[in-house]
């Protein structure tokens, strides 16, 4: 981008929210391995809506790649208050500003409903709040022991730097205590949204009724066409839930529990 366009951008941004005709955006909540890629898969091919894969984790947890450096560790998924809070310590009024010019670009780039998917987003929501105060939001949530045990399988033999401090056991309680604060912190700020723009989906019902599930979050979304993804396709793994030993399933349930009562699975 040249130095014209980046101009340009600006007084766009600055134009839209001095008259207030700025688009409303939509934001998918969730801890990640919920399913949200299913739902994008499935919201991306829907003509209305402007959305794509990018969870954008640079542009919200900014100390990620510094944080990883140094002890004690703190990364997405491990002291995760910490990496969020170190990240809001480098928002200053210059990047807050730059922030949102980014996001207003994106935002009225077209006609399109602009939804943007990314659970770097859980411990700032405030901070997104202030840039948009009238943003809806999503909770797309699924069952706390498959979120953990998929996450553990996906991101602990991937990043080197888990092993380094935790066996494969410990990791998954790892993922399990992120999942309990995760879905509390995202429900307790979806507390003083109005009705109107806060909408849950479960994984669960999303993979048994795909149809109904989703012509109802497109009825919230406010978009009257329909997503032209093949909802055949579609297949909870949620099974893999039953291959785990009793004790260990028990164990994870266990740290989980205030999350899981408050989503009703317990």
């Amino acid at each position: 981008m040249n130095g014209l366009q980046k101009i340009k951008k600006i007084i766009k941004s600055t134009y839209i929210n001095l008259v207030g005709n700025g688009q409303t955006p939509i934001f998918i909540l969730g801890t990640g391995r919920c399913g949200s890629t299913l739902l994008v898969d499935m919201l991306m091919t829907n003509k209305a809506l402007d959305i794509n894969q990018q969870e954008q984790y640079d542009w919200f947890l900014t100390a990620l790649p510094e944080g990883q450096k140094h002890k004690p560790l703190y990364t997405d998924l491990i002291n995760y208050r910490l990496t969020a809070d170190k990240s809001l310590a480098k928002w200053n009024w210059y990047y807050r500003k730059k922030l949102k010019v980014i996001l207003d670009a994106k935002l009225n780039a077209n006609k399109k409903q602009f939804v943007l998917k990314s659970p770097a987003i859980t411990f700032i929501l405030p901070e997104i709040k202030k840039m948009y105060p009238n943003a809806k939001y999503i909770h797309l949530y699924r069952h706390g022991v498959a979120v953990a045990r998929s996450w553990a399988k996906k991101e602990y033999l991937n990043k080197v730097i888990y092993a380094k401090y935790y066996s494969e056991d410990e990791f998954v309680l790892k993922c399990a205590e992120y999942y309990n604060d995760s879905i509390l912190e995202i429900e307790q700020f979806l507390e003083h949204i109005p009705q109107e723009d806060k909408y849950h989906i479960s994984y669960e019902k999303l993979s048994k009724s795909p149809k109904e599930e989703l012509a109802s979050l497109l009825n919230f979304i406010g978009v009257n066409t329909e997503c032209a993804f093949d909802l055949n396709q579609i297949q909870s793994t949620n099974y893999k839930m039953d291959l785990l030993a009793d004790d260990e399933k028990l164990h994870l349930e266990a740290i989980m529990q205030t999350a899981l009562s408050k989503l009703g699975y317990m």
